[in-house]
């Protein structure tokens, strides 16, 4: 039951990283660096929803980690986006 509320977060908080960082290379870089980076978080919350008994067994096990591998995923995605995207044009060049 909280496999889909965990996949359509994962998929929110990369689509609003991608779409916040539009057309500004930089910080589209900075932000999927700190998307890798939150995966790190992952034997931090493992414990800690295994006590509040939200996830359960395996099942909660494997539903954080499809969580943290998607999360994985639109970081790699979103530097690599910010490496191909075009800074924002300037006032003088409108």
């Amino acid at each position: 039951m909280i496999l889909p509320i965990f996949i359509i977060l994962a998929l929110a908080i990369v689509c609003l990283s991608l779409y916040l960082t539009k057309r500004n290379k930089l910080n589209r870089i900075i932000n999927g660096i700190i998307l890798i980076l939150s995966v790190l978080t992952y034997p931090l919350f493992l414990p800690l929803l295994h006590e509040t008994k939200v996830l359960q067994g395996i099942e909660g096990t494997a539903t954080l980690m499809l969580f943290y591998f998607i999360i994985l995923l639109g970081g790699i995605i979103t530097v690599i986006a910010g490496l191909f995207t075009k800074t924002k044009l300037s006032e003088s060049n409108k």
